[in-house]
């Protein structure tokens, strides 16, 4: 699972929600277009692979600029309370469901809103290098 498809996954689900409010790439650096969302899905760490399997984690920003910059609460709240409804537990990525670490958290403090939360998620790692039983050692094969 990547970081694209998570984000991929996201914007989806606000789309579904949110069909009339655009979601601006988080790399525009043109003037914020108003209502928008802008959803960041940051990796945090990669754990190494044991058994085949590695742990992988995130954490998530979803931005909200509201349509009214000098009167925004009210839309913020909304969709505060929209977005705690429909990542409530978690959301599934490509058939994969992914639960929320805490619960989301938002600030709407300076008039847009900002919800966090984190992700950890187990993949499948490919095993590297050679298998034990034909290791070669100083170019003589052992078993």
């Amino acid at each position: 699972m990547t970081i694209y498809e998570i984000r991929a996954a996201l914007t989806v689900l606000v789309r579904g929600r949110w069909a009339d409010v655009p979601v601006i790439k988080t790399d525009s650096r043109k003037p914020v277009v108003r209502p928008s969302f802008r959803i960041d899905v940051l990796p945090v760490s990669g754990g190494a692979a044991c058994d085949g399997a590695r742990e992988r984690e995130a954490d998530i920003d979803i931005w909200y600029y509201p349509k009214n910059a000098d009167a925004p609460r009210d839309a913020c709240d909304a969709v505060a309370d929209g977005l705690l409804d429909l990542l409530g537990e978690g959301f599934e990525v490509g058939g994969v469901w992914i639960p929320l670490d805490e619960e989301m958290t938002c600030d709407s403090s300076e008039d847009v809103l900002v919800c966090q939360c984190s992700i950890t998620w187990i993949e499948s790692a490919a095993e590297e290098g050679e298998p034990m039983e034909e290791l070669n050692y100083n170019e003589t094969e052992r078993s």
